[in-house]
């Protein structure tokens, strides 16, 4: 999915979700957590200006009404990212919460949001327990699973009749649903 695509689709999902209060209120606040400084600060910059450049293209404007984005950098700590979140929703008093890039980090933030009922909406990080086990009415996520290609790759390796393979992934949810999603379909050693 290109970052042309997403942000828009972003902008859209967060407008059609605004809840009954917040579409009478004057505006709408979204706090968009990201990580945005350190070596895997890429892929949140790259969102985080997606994100603001579709508001602006919307005319500053979501659902209707002005939107003002709270920006945060989680640093690509669970506990910042735990923080702002606390601090998006009991301070700022946003009616969303988007940004997160790694579900490590969202992991760990969003029960805030899902307590106080406030839609989270992922722009990239979707950990596999929040699509079964988990599942939340105040989640939804504009990517993919974390372990629907691997699932789509171990009925590739077993349709090709590979019997033996070696597995690496990163010590993280993403990494964990990567190779659970791989072994859910493998049929070798």
């Amino acid at each position: 999915m290109t970052r042309q695509f997403l942000a828009p689709v972003l902008v859209w999902a967060v407008a059609g979700l605004l809840p009954l209060p917040a579409q009478a209120a004057d505006k709408v606040k979204i706090g968009f957590i990201s990580t945005l400084s350190g070596p895997s600060a890429a892929l949140g910059v790259d969102i985080r200006d997606a994100f603001l450049l579709a508001v602006k293209m919307n005319g500053g404007r979501l659902g209707g009404l002005p939107a003002e984005v709270v920006v945060g950098d989680d640093q690509f700590k669970p506990d910042v990212g735990r923080q702002l979140a606390e601090k998006n929703i009991k301070l700022d008093k946003v009616n969303f919460l988007t940004g997160f890039v790694f579900s490590n980090i969202m992991l760990a933030s969003v029960p805030v949001a899902f307590e106080n009922k406030i839609i989270y909406v992922s722009p990239n990080a979707a950990p596999s327990p929040l699509a079964g086990k988990q599942c939340n009415p105040y989640f939804f996520a504009a990517s993919w699973p974390n372990d629907a290609y691997h699932e789509a790759a171990g009925q590739y390796a077993t349709d090709r009749g590979y019997q033996a393979v070696y597995m690496l992934a990163p010590n993280y949810q993403a990494g964990k649903d990567s190779l659970e999603g791989f072994k859910r379909f493998y049929k070798g050693t």
